[in-house]
C-alpha cells in the first residue's frame, strides 16, 4: 500500500514528465502537490459547468476529459494536459463545460497556489506563454492556407462557409489568448499599492497602446535600498508583452541572487539572460528583440542614487535645473555578451524630482504639423511642473499628451514614472 509520501512522489514524477512542468524545481512541485487535492471523476461526470465559479487549476493525471467549446464541438484532453487556467487568471466564471470521458484523476491546484507558482516559476509561466505563441502561429498558417485556396473557395460556397466559421473560431481563440497574456502580465507587474507604500510621493503613467503592453515597470526592495526600473521592450501588443514578461522574471531572479544591487551589474546580467533566452548568440536565430531600460537604486537613508540605462535616460530636476543622466547606447538583449553597463552615482537633495519614461510619449505623432511630441517639449513641461505635487504633475502630462495626440491613434505604449525625493 502506498504511503502519503509515496503518492506525492508518484504524482511528482508524473508532473515532472508533463511539458507544462519541465524546468520547475522539485521542491516547488512537492509544495504544489501537498497544497492541492487529488480528485477522481467517473465516466460522464461533469467536472464543472459553464458559468461556474473558478475554484482551481486542473492537471489530468489519468483518463480523458472533453471541453465543450461549442454546442456540438468539443476538445479532448488526456494525461499531462491541463484546464481551468483562463477563469483563474481572468477572475471570471468558467466559459466552457468540462466532462470526464472515462474514469479520470485530476490534481486540482487552489487559485492562490496557482498564482504563487505563476509568479515564482519562470519555466511554468513560460510554458503557459508557449500555448499563446502556438495559437498565434496557427492563425498565420490558417490565413496562408486560405489565401492559396481563395480561387477554389470562391466556387464552393459551402467550403467558404466552413472556412469562415474556422476563422471566426480562430479569432475568438486569438482574442482569448491576448486577454490571457494581459492577465499574466498584470499579475506579475508590481501593484500600485506597493509603490504607494514604499515610494510615497510619486506618480505613474502607464497607458498600453493595446490590451497588452511592451512596456513594464518593476520594483524591489533590498534591505534599505529601493530598486526601480522602467522598460520598453521590442514591439507592442502580444510580442512586446512576451519580452516584458521575460524581463520581469529575469529581474526577479537577478535581484534575489545579489547581496548589493548595482544597476550596471544588474543590466549586464539581464542582457546575458535575455540573449540566452532569445538565442541571440546563434547567428542563425539572431533577432533584434530586446529592451530599452532605465534602472535605479535609491538609498533614502543616505540620500544616494545609482543609475544605469540601456537607451533610456533619467532626468533629475533640482532648483529649476534639469540634469540628464545618459544611458549606454545599446539595448539589453542585443548588446554583446558580457557587455558592461555603466553605473552612475549621485547624491540626492530633499525635494529632488526624478523622471523615467519610455519613448511612447516623445514619439507620439500629433500637433498642428503632425510631428513627434519630442524630448524638448517634454523637458520644457517638466521644468514648468516639477515643483508641484506629483498628482498635479501627472494630470498636466496627461493633458499635454492627449491634446497633442488629438483624434489620432496612439503611436506606442506610454509609460512615465516620477518620484519626489
Amino acid at each position: 500500500m502506498e504511503t502519503g509520501d509515496d503518492k506525492i512522489k508518484t504524482i511528482r514524477n508524473k508532473l515532472s514528465e508533463a511539458p507544462l512542468f519541465i524546468g520547475t524545481q522539485g521542491y516547488q512541485l512537492e509544495t504544489v502537490i501537498r497544497a492541492s487535492m487529488l480528485v477522481e471523476y467517473t465516466d460522464g461526470q461533469i467536472i464543472f459547468e459553464k458559468g461556474d465559479r473558478a475554484n482551481g487549476f486542473f492537471i489530468i493525471l489519468e483518463g480523458k476529459v472533453k471541453i465543450h467549446a461549442r454546442q456540438i464541438k468539443y476538445i479532448e484532453l488526456g494525461p499531462g494536459k491541463y484546464f481551468g487556467e483562463y477563469a483563474l487568471i481572468e477572475k471570471q466564471p468558467h466559459s466552457s463545460t468540462v466532462t470526464a470521458i472515462n474514469h479520470c484523476k485530476c490534481l486540482v491546484m487552489p487559485p492562490d497556489i496557482f498564482n504563487n507558482l505563476l509568479q515564482q516559476s519562470l519555466p511554468f509561466s513560460n510554458r503557459l506563454l508557449q500555448t499563446l505563441i502556438h495559437r498565434l502561429r496557427s492563425k498565420d498558417k490558417l490565413e496562408i492556407s486560405l489565401t492559396e485556396k481563395n480561387a477554389e473557395i470562391s466556387e464552393q460556397n459551402e467550403k467558404i462557409s466552413e472556412q469562415n466559421q474556422k476563422i471566426r473560431e480562430q479569432n475568438e481563440r486569438i482574442h482569448e489568448s491576448i486577454e490571457y497574456a494581459g492577465m499574466i502580465q498584470s499579475t506579475i507587474l508590481p501593484s500600485t499599492k506597493l509603490l504607494e507604500m514604499k515610494l510615497e510621493n510619486y506618480f505613474l503613467i502607464f497607458h498600453p497602446r493595446e490590451k497588452v503592453s511592451g512596456d513594464f515597470y518593476w520594483f524591489a526592495q533590498k534591505e534599505n535600498k529601493y530598486c526601480v526600473a522602467i522598460s520598453d521592450c521590442t514591439g507592442h501588443g502580444v510580442p512586446g508583452s512576451m519580452i516584458s514578461i521575460l524581463g520581469i522574471s529575469f529581474l526577479n531572479e537577478i535581484i534575489n541572487q545579489l547581496d548589493q544591487p548595482d544597476p550596471g551589474e544588474i543590466l549586464t546580467l539581464l542582457n546575458n539572460k535575455m540573449q540566452n533566452a532569445l538565442n541571440q548568440n546563434h547567428e542563425r536565430y539572431h533577432s533584434h528583440d530586446g529592451m530599452d531600460i532605465a534602472f535605479i537604486v535609491i538609498d533614502f537613508d543616505n540620500m544616494e542614487l545609482s543609475f544605469a540605462g540601456a537607451q533610456s535616460p533619467m532626468y533629475l530636476v533640482r532648483n529649476n535645473e534639469l540634469s540628464v543622466f545618459d544611458p549606454n547606447k545599446v539595448n539589453v538583449g542585443t548588446a554583446p555578451n558580457n557587455y558592461q553597463f555603466t553605473t552612475q552615482d549621485t547624491l540626492l537633495d530633499r525635494d529632488d524630482m526624478l523622471y523615467f519614461f519610455t519613448d511612447g510619449l516623445v514619439d507620439q505623432l500629433g500637433g498642428e504639423e503632425y510631428k513627434r511630441y519630442g524630448t524638448c517639449q517634454l523637458k520644457d513641461l517638466l521644468m514648468q511642473i516639477a515643483d508641484q505635487d506629483p498628482q498635479v504633475q501627472e494630470q498636466a502630462i496627461l493633458d499635454s499628451f492627449w491634446e497633442w495626440k488629438g483624434e489620432g491613434k496612439q503611436t506606442d505604449d506610454v509609460t512615465l514614472l516620477g518620484i519626489r525625493v
